[in-house]
This record gives C-alpha cells, sequence and structure tokens, in this order.
C-alpha cells in the first residue's frame, strides 16, 4: 500500500499514464523547483544535494541547473549584496566571514570568489 492508502500497482500504473499525457513531468517539476530555490538564494550545490536526497536523475539534475551558468554568480552576488550591503569586503577577515556565508548557501568556490571580489559579474 501506498501512504495514501492506494494500491502500489495502481499508483505507478496511473502516474505513469500521467507521464505519458504530459500531465506530470520530472523535467518541469525540477526547472520550477530550481527557479523557486534560486529566488530564495539558495545556490546549486544545495539545490543538487536536495535533489539527490529525493531521487531525481542525475542527467536531469545536471541539465536544468547548468553549474557553470553565469546566472549562477550573479545570484551569488545578489544574496552577498543582501546580506552584507552593495559595497566589498575591506579586509580578508571579512570577505572570508562572506564566503563562508555563501559556501553555506549552496554557490561553488568560483561563484563565491566572484562574488565577495566584484560589485558584479
Amino acid at each position: 500500500m501506498c501512504r495514501a492508502g492506494h494500491e502500489e500497482g495502481v499508483a505507478e500504473a496511473t502516474v505513469a499514464q500521467l507521464a505519458t499525457e504530459g500531465a506530470v513531468s520530472d523535467a518541469r517539476y525540477a526547472a520550477g523547483r530550481v527557479r523557486a530555490r534560486a529566488e530564495q538564494g539558495v545556490g546549486p550545490l544545495k539545490i543538487l544535494a536536495e535533489f539527490r536526497d529525493k531521487g531525481v536523475d542525475a542527467e536531469l539534475l545536471a541539465e536544468v541547473l547548468a553549474l557553470r551558468d553565469p546566472v549562477w554568480v550573479a545570484r551569488a552576488c545578489a544574496v552577498r549584496a543582501k546580506r552584507f550591503g552593495e559595497s566589498l569586503p575591506e579586509d580578508r577577515k571579512e570577505r572570508d566571514r562572506q564566503a563562508r556565508f555563501l559556501q553555506t548557501r549552496g554557490f561553488s568556490f568560483d561563484q563565491i570568489m566572484t562574488a565577495v571580489r566584484t560589485l558584479s559579474p
């Protein structure tokens, strides 16, 4: 039995039929979820980890996330500016603090270094 109390075979058949009709799409779900999490200030590495925990296909993730996309650098800069203000960190200690913050948000090293060293990508 599934969590909702339906027979597992019936549930699988229904989901397969909906996918065939285009009513359910992993790609559409992933794209929407990535967009929503990115708007919340979450970086691609954290989003990737969240999807892996849910068992989403790795190829689909790579396609939807596009980790090398310059949009992620712009998002990292925006998240840094929202949290710490528009001006860049003046010393190494502050730059490291801001970098750690961006790291916990799930941005890559390159994205973080660009964000703490330039006002905009």
